[in-house]
Formats: C-alpha cells, structure tokens, sequence
C-alpha cells in the first residue's frame, strides 16, 4: 500500500510540476503548447498533426536534421509534383543519394504558417495513415522549441526569446530538482551530448529526436568489447543500416559531473549497434541518442538553448 501512495504522489509531483511549467512558458513568454502524439507504434518520435496545403499531416520534429523533408509515398498522397532541381546528400552510413525535392505551399503548425516551403524527398520504411513531413532544426531554432518529455509536449513561440530567457526558464527548472546538462552546438546546428558507457571515458553522442532507439557505432560497439546478437540489414528512412542488438550495463549522462552534480545513470539499457561510422567523421560522435530515452528519463530539452534537463531523482 506504501508503495502504490508513494508511487501516485510522485506522479502528482512529476505532472504539477509539468503544468507549472506549461502555463509559465505560455503566461510569461507566449509560447504555444502543442501535444505530441503518444499512441505510435510502429516509431517512437515525436509527432503531431498539422496541415500542409489544409490536408492533415503528420509532422515530426527531428534535430537531427536541418530542413524540411517528406516522404516519398506522402507526396503521392498529398498529389504533390517534384520540382526539378536536384541535389546530393549522405546518411549517417556515408551511402551518397540523389535528393528530389517539392514546394509546399502552406505548413500550418497551430497559428504558425510558413509558406513555399522547399521540401526535400526521402524514403519512407513504411507508410503511415497521413502524409508525413519532416522539421528539422531551422525551424526548431526560429520557434525556440522546448520539448517537455515528462508529459509529451513541444513549446514554440514566435517571440523573440533572449539568452537571459532561457537562463531563467533554466533556472525555474533548476529550483524543481532538474540537473542541468550543457550541450555542445555544432556549426551544423546538431547537438552533441557527452556520455560514459559502463567505466569508459566519456564519449561524444548526437541528440537526435528524429532517432526512436539509442544507436552505437558498430566500430566502437567492438572497440569496448560489447556482445552484439541478431545481427540483419533494415530499411531506414536515407538508406539501408546494418544493426544488431547489444546491452549496456550502465550510460553515464553527465560523466564530465560539473559543479559536482549527482551522476545520472541509465542501467541496463537495450541499444542498437549499425554502420555509423561517418557520423564520428562529419560530427565527431559514436552513438546517437532518441527519443525513447529521453522519454524515459522524462527530460525537458531545450533547443534553442542546447540544454538538458532531468530529474534529480532518475
């Protein structure tokens, strides 16, 4: 019985605090709340619905890409014509591809609209019951996005939101038992974060919400001697991965531990290791981290800021 009035107190605890947030982000800062969709099974990452050229879509904010993107089969649902300009990309394999790419009219996200929006087309694993569109970190950037994993929601504002906004929206956060984790901003606009895999040095990883499972090297996977399993080749959205299951013991989120904070641990955590290898040669990372751990964690991101915020008590 204990157990059960210690477990809804800190659910009540955990959604106060959500709400807290919620209405001083919208009171103070005229952000606009969005809910995320929570009800995907097939990938886990964090989507709404929106409209493009007033057809219902699903819109999936994505830091580890720049632009906007859509998949191939949304542009025949949506009856779109391919534009003639062509240009030339890498996924995170290396594998070089030919990008088609497509004008959208109007994207509407809330009051929100951008207009004659160039859209890049890649290929979609499966097809989903609406169009799907792809935001990647301009528009995060511009509409000073804040995700709240602790109860699926994204924040955007057309505001302009300073340095010492985010300071104090850190510290508000700070005050209600969250750890701070300073990322680092590449000129790409990506987001590194450093972790620690059981008792090795820390190591740089991408932060990528577009990402639903955390992912290894396969280079590195080896280099520190974790057992891989079952190992296939998959269809990814850029591209065809080499994967295989593997398991961490621990992941340290904030092994460089400053100002003394307390050590933030996931424990036996399932990963995918795949043949990543040229994102430790264009980014300087081993890993990428998705969205199912910072679900997990219940952490608050914000983007604009390249800060990380998790509960104390993960």
């Amino acid at each position: 019985m204990k157990i059960i009035i210690s477990f809804i107190f800190c659910l009540l605890v955990n959604t106060l605090q959500a709400e807290d947030l919620g209405n001083y982000l919208t009171e103070k800062y005229g952000y606009q709340k969005f809910n995320l969709l929570d009800n995907d099974q097939e990938y886990h990452a964090p989507y709404l619905i929106g409209k493009v050229n007033n057809n219902k879509v699903y819109i999936l904010f994505d830091t580890g890409s720049n632009g906007v993107s859509i998949f191939n089969s949304s542009v025949k649902q949506l009856k779109l014509k391919e534009d003639n300009s062509l240009n030339h990309s890498k996924n995170m394999t290396g594998q070089s591809s030919i990008n088609h790419s497509v004008i959208l009219k109007q994207i509407k996200i809330g009051n929100i609209i951008l207009k004659n929006v160039k859209a890049k087309i890649t290929n979609q694993p499966k097809k989903k019951q609406y169009p799907t569109i792809v935001i990647g970190t301009n528009f995060l950037k511009k509409y000073n996005a804040i995700f709240n994993f602790s109860n699926n929601n994204i924040y955007l504002s057309t505001r302009q939101i300073t340095p010492k906004d985010h300071y104090l929206i850190g510290q508000k956060l700070q005050a209600n038992d969250y750890l701070l984790i300073n990322l680092t901003k590449l000129l790409s606009q990506h987001q590194v974060i450093p972790i620690a895999f059981n008792k090795n040095s820390p190591v740089n990883c991408l932060l990528d919400t577009g990402t639903s499972d955390f992912t290894v090297s396969d280079d590195y996977t080896k280099s520190i001697g974790l057992k891989t399993t079952s190992k296939k080749t998959i269809k990814a959205t850029d591209g065809t991965l080499t994967v295989a299951n593997t398991s961490i013991a621990s992941l340290t989120l904030n092994p460089l531990n400053t100002f003394y904070q307390k050590r933030l641990q996931l424990l036996n955590l399932k990963a995918t290791s795949a043949n990543i290898g040229s994102l430790s040669k264009f980014l300087g990372v081993v890993c990428v981290l998705g969205f199912k751990e910072l679900k997990d964690t219940k952490s608050i991101y914000d983007f604009s800021a390249a800060r990380l915020y998790i509960q104390s008590d993960l």
